[in-house]
């Protein structure tokens, strides 16, 4: 399905704004009589929409379109801005729960801040002010957007756990899930992201990080194969050597002769 750009949206009435505050655990199952736009400065909630996750925090805005059914969990309590807005979309409105990434940016949950306070003023022409700052939050989002999506955009998202993987090659517990975790990702989502920007997985990374820091042990120290293995994060030696042939074409001894040769 192609990507949602929510800059394609053309607002044609605003139904209302109003801030909801659940406690944790909350559940709800409904359906959006209107569009929304909800966004979330602290805590979290699941949305599930068609069997699948999307979560609302302050890293993402959710856009449901109208009509769609969903169900609702809170994690995390925190106050939630919810816009109802009546909108067509160029390219067709989607039939889903759209996750919108924002990453905390300041600009956006000021743009949201103004448009809650004209709505609660109701101040001259409140509704064109309101309508002015909402297609300013849609620009934001949309080029938000486009920079998550470009390759600089991507690393900025997975930055934290690939610096955590170099200053823990060593361990033995590093696994996807905690990684995704760490980026405040889904696994999948968090392995996709990754793969575009290294053109490997975690896993293939982290096995080939390890072994170029075992070759760096191999020429220029003493230390047994075993000794290496545990060393740079391989729980025993002889899945050392698999992984070390497969990425090298060599064993790590065949190597370390190689080294003594040419070095």
């Amino acid at each position: 399905m192609k990507k949602f750009d929510v800059s394609c949206l053309t607002v044609t009435d605003i139904k209302g704004i109003y801030k909801s505050y659940l406690s944790p655990d909350s559940e709800a199952t409904a359906e959006a009589k209107n569009s929304m736009l909800l966004c979330k400065k602290q805590g979290k909630s699941v949305y599930t929409c068609g069997g699948k996750k999307y979560e609302l925090d302050g890293d993402r805005i959710l856009f449901i379109p109208a009509g769609v059914k969903y169900e609702m969990f809170v994690k995390k309590a925190g106050e939630c801005i919810v816009i109802e807005l009546n909108a067509a979309c160029a390219d067709g409105m989607p039939d889903r729960i759209c996750e919108l990434f924002v990453g905390g940016e300041k600009e956006v949950a000021a743009t949201v801040k103004n448009i809650v306070h004209y709505w609660t003023l109701r101040g001259p022409a409140y509704r064109s002010k309101c309508l002015s700052e909402l297609y300013n939050l849609l620009t934001e989002i949309s080029s938000i957007q486009s920079f998550s999506d470009s390759l600089a955009g991507k690393y900025g998202l997975i930055h934290r756990s690939v610096k955590y993987i170099e200053a823990n090659y060593n361990r033995q517990d590093l696994y996807t899930p905690m990684l995704a975790d760490m980026s405040d990702m889904g696994e999948t989502y968090y392995r996709s992201i990754f793969t575009a920007v290294f053109g490997v997985a975690p896993t293939r990374y982290i096995q080939q990080y390890r072994v170029d820091k075992a070759k760096e042990l191999l020429l220029r120290s003493s230390a047994s194969v075993e000794d290496i293995a545990v060393a740079v994060g391989f729980a025993n030696a002889s899945y050392f050597c698999k992984v070390f042939k497969t990425i090298t074409g060599m064993t790590p001894s065949e190597f370390a002769e190689r080294g003594r040769l040419v070095g």
